[in-house]
């Protein structure tokens, strides 16, 4: 009798629930999440669901298999894309007949030299002595086998056997990294399962209009709900997550009364450079700094009397009690156009509109500087920058401010350390306290000298910022590779989204 009641509570099956349960029988009486959710065309959330209301009517039993797998890293990946770092010092030894300075070594290879000869070293390929590296033998072989081992992980494909050292190697150097799997299996309890299949009924999910007002409703078998049951995951469609930090940033700029301004990406040296009093000869216009554009220089769009009073800066001094830089100053080398370096390109051009004191300016965007790229580096990147003026303004009310907009940014310290910038005197490095990391630099301030205020045509102090914005994202999403900003993985990214919404969620709950 008791047997028959308990059978009875079975006999009520959902549509989803006979179709999972029917493919578990016909795969063999067991398969995997993955598989049911294949066969039924159902998410595996659904699946995972269902089997929950499947274990609790007795009808299948489930078991968790956990397994070690590995994966290629960013590393790894950009190791099959380029070569190993050791490959490409033996290939540059073959090419410079079996010897190279280290110093040479240095600028062909950049930051990764270091790793290049300890990796070589310890295969036995190199010897260095006295500055020069010496090819001993060119392990060119082996190194492929490794690469080959590294290209089928990063494909999904499992390992050949006997790899176990080859993996352990890749693993130590960062090219791999170890992570468990967990897959679920599900077994049909027979023979219940399939007389419960043969003898229930198919219960509904939701009523009808019809099938309210013609009564039927009561004939009908209603669905057990799981509340304790998981919803579906959902990925609605949101702006990236560097962005909304971005718009972040923006919003406390304009809660503590900053007004934003935009410029031109495409600019002349003249704004770039000499507006901010950098000599014309200064090493950071050369091509290791600056991007130049393929096009003949035209006029400097400015103010003619701006440019005069830049020539006369620059030349002599002019009245701001400066030397200048001496000999002729020469139009043509500011006219040039490149891609801005720095997004003080914007603020002086606001500066040499001559706004009425008091005035709080900023700006955000891009700018471009050739720098090879890594793990901290790139080509192109968010800069956020600032300028500030009032009655009595000093070098304590820039500090001032400072130290509230990164408060106000979730930094509880802040402090200060003197330090020297081309356009600024008095000048300080910024740092912020991050726990795990200790006192990190995060900007640069300081007054702008009495050249450019001269330039602008501004008598009153000016203090002014600049703030290098993926690097305060690195921190605030906790990621050590800049170039995960950029992501292409959904999964990364849909992560990294979640961290900042928590962000926004504490900053803003807490200014409530």
């Amino acid at each position: 009798m008791e047997e028959d009641k308990g059978l009875a509570k079975t006999l009520v099956l959902t549509d989803n629930e006979r179709r999972v349960l029917s493919s578990i029988i016909n795969l063999g009486g067991t398969a995997w999440v993955e598989d049911l959710s294949s066969a039924t065309g159902l998410p595996q959330s659904t699946v995972m669901s269902v089997l929950e209301l499947l274990k609790s009517k007795g009808l299948v039993k489930e078991e968790s298999i956990y397994r070690e797998e590995y994966r290629a890293t960013p590393q790894g990946l950009k190791a099959l894309g380029e070569g190993f770092p050791e490959e490409k010092l033996i290939k540059l030894l073959l090419q410079h007949n079996g010897e190279l300075e280290v110093r040479r070594a240095r600028e062909l290879l950049g930051e990764e030299t270091s790793i290049a000869i300890g990796e070589a070293r310890k295969r036995g390929a190199v010897a260095i002595q006295g500055g020069v590296i010496r090819l001993l033998k060119a392990p060119l072989e082996a190194i492929g086998e490794e690469k080959e081992l590294l290209r089928a992980i990063s494909e999904g494909k499992e390992p050949p056997g006997g790899r176990e050292g080859l993996i352990e190697s890749l693993r130590r150097r960062g090219l791999v990294e170890k992570r468990m799997r967990r897959r679920t299996r599900v077994t049909a309890v027979m023979p219940l399962a399939k007389k419960v299949l043969e003898e229930s009924v198919t219960a509904v999910a939701r009523l009808t209009g019809e099938d309210i007002v013609s009564g039927r409703w009561r004939t009908l078998v209603l669905k057990d709900y799981n509340v304790e049951a998981e919803p579906p995951l959902l990925f609605p469609g949101e702006r990236h997550f560097l962005i909304r930090f971005i718009d972040l940033v923006r919003r406390i700029m304009f809660e503590m009364g900053f007004t934003e301004v935009r410029g031109p990406i495409v600019v002349e040296e003249f704004w770039n450079f000499d507006a901010l009093f950098q000599a014309q000869d200064h090493p950071s216009r050369e091509i290791h700094d600056t991007f130049w554009v393929q096009h003949e220089p035209g006029g400097i769009r400015a103010p003619p009397e701006v440019i005069e009073r830049t020539r006369r800066v620059h030349e002599t001094g002019g009245d701001s009690g400066s030397r200048g830089w001496g000999g002729s100053w020469d139009p043509r080398v500011a006219a040039r156009l490149i891609l801005r370096t720095q997004t003080t390109s914007v603020t002086v051009r606001a500066l040499a509109d001559r706004p009425m004191v008091p005035f709080r300016i900023f700006t955000v965007g891009k700018v471009y500087r050739p720098d090879a790229i890594d793990a901290r580096h790139l080509p192109e990147f968010y800069q956020l920058d600032g300028i500030m003026s009032e009655p009595g303004m000093d070098f304590s009310r820039l500090l001032g401010m400072l130290k509230e907009f990164f408060n106000r940014l979730g930094f509880e310290k802040v402090r200060f350390k003197p330090a020297y910038f081309p356009f600024t005197e008095p000048s300080v490095e910024g740092y912020v306290w991050m726990e795990g990391k200790g006192w990190v630099e995060v900007f640069g301030a300081g007054m702008f000298r009495p050249e450019i205020l001269e330039i602008a045509g501004v008598e009153e102090n000016v203090g002014a910022w600049g703030i290098g914005l993926d690097r305060i994202a690195m921190k605030f999403l906790e990621v050590e590779d800049i170039r995960l900003l950029y992501t292409r993985n959904v999964n990364q990214a849909r992560e990294l989204s979640t961290r900042l919404r928590r962000l926004e969620h504490r900053l803003l709950g807490e200014r409530r």
